[in-house]
């Protein structure tokens, strides 16, 4: 009798398992790169320096919806950095800076569905924006895009955890301009069209 109840039981609970198609994870990293975003900065570097973020933690969520194979994924990620020179002793740091990202794109599974651990390659396309800490300078968004390999370790119907790696790639116009004062000048003037990041990432996923 009891071994049949536990037949039932288990057999009540493979649906339910399989029901949660919404993850909601929470995820912080740290992320390295984005050299070169602009080059002649005008301010307290001479003309022609090359310019990086400084590496830094990072956080972030993703909102996932299940499909047979794979999802479909809303992604937000964010990183305080400083915008410096890439002088070979060392940068001066030039101003303070926070780097947005929203991206929807999706994760295809590599592993079959029903078991404990998923390995996964995903993409994902949005904007980017950089955010400088002094008012003055104006905001600046681009074009953004994504590319990502990680695994999903489950811990029952509602509960797992996310580990991945995912390489940020920001586009910028060929004029490169960007955190201006409204009426003078630009903080950068340059010619350089893309920023790599590389973030690395774990996080706690909820399903429902």
């Amino acid at each position: 009798m009891k071994r049949a109840l536990a037949v039932l039981a288990v057999a009540a609970l493979a649906p339910t398992a399989r029901a949660q198609t919404v993850e909601i994870t929470p995820v912080i990293g740290a992320r390295f790169g984005g050299g070169n975003v602009n080059t002649n900065i005008v301010g307290d570097f001479e003309p022609g320096a090359g310019f990086e973020l400084d590496d830094g933690g990072s956080w972030g969520v993703h909102l996932g919806y299940q499909l047979s194979g794979g999802e479909i994924e809303l992604l937000y990620a964010r990183q305080g950095t400083r915008l410096q020179s890439d002088a070979p002793f060392g940068g001066m740091p030039a101003f303070d800076l926070a780097v947005d990202i929203w991206q929807v794109g999706g994760n295809l599974y590599l592993l079959e569905p029903e078991g404990r651990l998923q390995a996964y390659l995903g993409l994902g396309l949005g904007l980017t924006r950089l955010v400088p800490e002094p008012d003055v300078l104006s905001d600046e968004t681009r074009f953004s895009a994504s590319v990502a390999a990680g695994g999903k370790l489950s811990l029952g119907a509602h509960f797992g955890l996310r580990a991945e790696a995912r390489a940020f790639l920001t586009v910028f116009g060929t004029d490169g301009a960007g955190f201006c004062v409204e009426g003078r000048t630009c903080g950068t003037v340059g010619t350089s069209q893309l920023m790599a990041q590389l973030d690395l990432r774990v996080g706690v996923i909820f399903r429902f």
